[in-house]
């Protein structure tokens, strides 16, 4: 597994379409993919994201190419509330990788007015289109190969990807905060998963994150 950050500095996607976004947007991550479209011309995510000052969620359906959905739930922050929302794209960069079957932008892409990170994750190959996609679109972006190999070992602590995505969701989303910041039907609802598989999903991440801090400590 592969994994390639780009990086655009904030001045470069004020010269971009993405000026809107950022108008309307001051901070805006992708949580998860939940699917998308037959014909590949849409992905429905879902996304973090809090609102420029003063602005409502009718002005986020102005964006061409991004529309609400649903929002699950919002969370007051030190900048302003925060929503975790269900969102459509259908601007050819997030569609882009509907094609490429190999890759795929992951959970932690950010992108608002202090710059974007895209992450992008899969085999050699496939991240190499991508980023060649993305670079195509605007080449004023930085590159950084942050996981180098296709056989890096034991890079996932033995969790499949659902079990990894339901774990970033739920650590975004405050399930393990204390006091718990969401229930686990709001994670299950989001992934559009039953609570059982969300559950299960959870307890395998405790059982290994217990596993290596006993090997840690030596037990």
């Amino acid at each position: 597994m592969r994994e390639i950050r780009l990086r655009y500095g904030s001045d470069v996607l004020l010269g971009t379409e993405f000026q809107q976004q950022l108008e309307r947007i001051e901070e805006f991550e992708l949580l998860n993919t939940l699917g998308r479209s037959d014909a590949n011309d849409a992905v429905t995510v879902m996304v973090r994201l809090r609102l420029a000052d003063g602005l409502t969620t009718d002005r986020i359906n102005e964006i061409p190419w991004l529309a609400i959905e649903e929002i699950v739930r919002t969370e007051p922050t030190a900048d302003g509330d925060a929503m975790y929302a269900i969102v459509r794209f259908t601007h050819p960069l997030v569609t882009i990788p509907l094609e490429v079957p190999d890759a795929i932008i992951s959970p932690g892409t950010r992108i608002g007015r202090r710059g974007a990170e895209i992450v992008v994750r899969g085999s050699s190959d496939g991240c190499q289109a991508l980023v060649a996609a993305f670079r195509l679109w605007n080449d004023r972006c930085t590159v950084a190969v942050v996981r180098s190999g296709d056989a890096d070992h034991d890079t996932d602590a033995g969790l499949t990807p659902q079990q990894v995505e339901a774990a970033r969701m739920a650590w975004s989303m405050g399930y393990f905060d204390v006091p718990r910041g969401c229930a686990l039907s709001d994670i299950a609802k989001a992934a559009g998963v039953s609570n059982a598989t969300i559950s299960g999903h959870l307890r395998e991440v405790d059982r290994i994150a217990h596993r290596r801090l006993l090997d840690w400590i030596g037990e």
